[in-house]
Order: structure tokens, then sequence, then C-alpha cells
């Protein structure tokens, strides 16, 4: 689920001294009244317990140790700008912000209008770009809302990701004010779309070149497992593949089944740009059957 060992090491400042006869990391369960939920499997691991709020880590280091981590803190944030219609009902281009929490099971999105003023600024929401002041999100469905953590993180995603769109905020109005068009367009005659399929597939046959030898074939079996459930019906609905690998790995313990890291596994999914996910798409998704193509 999480890479414990990497949060133990993280967060060693918190770490706290734990006096007990026995000194056993495996055996702290009615002490701490937590669950067992991860054993350690040997002296220099962790040992992971759970109550309805937090985790707690034991492990040795000059003495048994403990680290208490909420399970409001441990959310992740992806931003992204959607130039391309997901049928809602918004105006594009848009920003998207989305909050997952998989310890507490919460999710939510924030999604703010795009536009380019006379002057030529940027605007999101009701701030410009340059401001780096965010506008209002309240996020109001998510437990940890108000935390501290939380909302320090949404700054920096707004004051240094969110500039690094700029580029293609920029091309996506030079477009629309070139073409007047803001939707997709025809790419042309039959000569040009296959110009196009051959240059995506040759993009394709080179990302699996390198994603073959940066996996492994127990990694590449469980995300092909994943994949026998998930349909890419758009474009955009490629990005993020390790998040259906994350939220299977939890349901089914793939990671176990495979006999691999799981948190490693989804530390190079995490790194993949958008053509190595696609090109994982397109080695490991089922071929769509006849009645499902019609």
């Amino acid at each position: 689920m999480y890479d414990w060992d990497a949060l133990w090491h993280e967060h060693e400042g918190y770490r706290t001294g734990f006096d007990v006869q026995h000194n056993d990391a495996n055996q702290l369960a009615d002490e701490l009244s937590a669950k067992l939920m991860k054993p350690a499997q040997h002296p220099t691991d962790v040992a992971v317990y759970e109550t309805a709020d937090k985790f707690i880590l034991a492990g040795h280091a000059d003495g048994l140790q403990l680290l208490e981590v909420f399970k409001h803190g441990l959310f992740d944030i992806t931003l992204r700008l959607v130039s391309e219609d997901e049928g809602l009902e918004l105006t594009l281009p848009y920003v998207e912000i989305h909050v997952d929490n998989l310890a507490t099971e919460e999710q939510a999105v924030w999604r703010g209008a795009v536009r380019r003023d006379e002057e030529g600024r940027i605007w999101i929401d009701s701030r410009t770009l340059d401001e780096q002041v965010m506008p209002a999100m309240p996020f109001d469905e998510l437990s940890f809302t108000d935390n501290a953590r939380f909302r320090d993180a949404l700054h920096r995603v707004w004051e240094e990701d969110l500039p690094t769109l700029r580029p293609l905020i920029e091309a996506w109005f030079d477009h629309t004010s070139l073409t007047g068009e803001a939707e997709a367009h025809h790419y042309g005659d039959e000569s040009r779309v296959q110009q196009i399929c051959d240059r995506y597939a040759e993009i394709v046959r080179r990302e699996q070149a390198v994603l073959s030898r940066q996996f492994s074939d127990a990694e590449l079996q469980l995300i092909a497992h994943v994949l026998q459930n998930v349909r890419f019906e758009e474009a955009a609905s490629c990005r993020g593949v390790w998040l259906a690998v994350e939220a299977c790995m939890i349901d089914e313990e793939l990671d176990q089944h495979f006999k691999l890291d799981g948190e490693a596994l989804l530390g190079k999914m995490k790194a993949l740009s958008y053509a190595q996910e696609v090109a994982l798409i397109e080695a490991l998704s089922p071929l769509p059957t006849a009645s499902a193509a019609e």
C-alpha cells in the first residue's frame, strides 16, 4: 500500500522510544490498541499497525521506536490541463486538481476555467497565473480539507506546478486564435491519416522496447492482469495507469500473488511519460472482442 520503510526513514525525527518487556515489534497490538497489518519480516524491518485514524510503525533503532502516521496526511495531488472534451459541461480548456487519499478512502476534484484576456494574461478561475494566489478551493467533501499540511501542499501545486502548464495553455489559445476552432479538428486525407498512424506505431514500438528492459516479467504480468478489466475509451483516459494498478494491488494483494515489490512497481509507473503509458496499454490490454467493437 505504502513504502513503509521510506516513511520510517523520512520521518526519523518524529519517532519516539517505546519501552516494552518483550521488545518484539510484532507483538504490540494490545499495548497500542491497534491491529497488526504488516509484520516485520526481519530485525531491521518495520511492523505496521492500524487504528481508525492512523498507522503506527514499529521498528528497532537503538531500542524499540514508534512512528505515528496519520491517515489524513497520506494524500496525493494531481494537476492537469484538460484541453479535450471529456463529457463535462465545462468550457475548454480548464485546470483539474485531483486529490486522492487511499488511507481514508476519499477523493475529490476541483476544476477551474482557463481564459486569456486581451492583455495576454492567463486566468485560472478568478486568479491570474502571475498572481500566485489561489482561488477558493473548499474541498468540503474531504475530512482533512482544513489540515495545514494539505493546504500547504495545495499552495505548492498552485505556485510551483501550475506555472509549468503555461506553454500548453498558450499553445491552446494560439491554435484557437489561428483556426477559430476550439474543438478537435480533422487530420486530412487518407494518406495523412496513414502517416499519423505510422508515426504512432513507431513511437509505441520504441517505447515498448524501453519498457521491456525497465519492467520485469512478473511486473508486466501484474499490469496485464489489471488492464483486463480497464477500458480506455478516450486518449486522455490513458494517463495515470498506476492508479488502477494501485487500487487492484490493495484489493487483491496482487504484489504478493505475483511475488514482487508493489511499491517499487508503483514508483516506476508514476515516472512514466504519457507515451510510455500508451505503449504499456497497447502491449498489455486485451484486444476488443467483435461484439465490443461493433
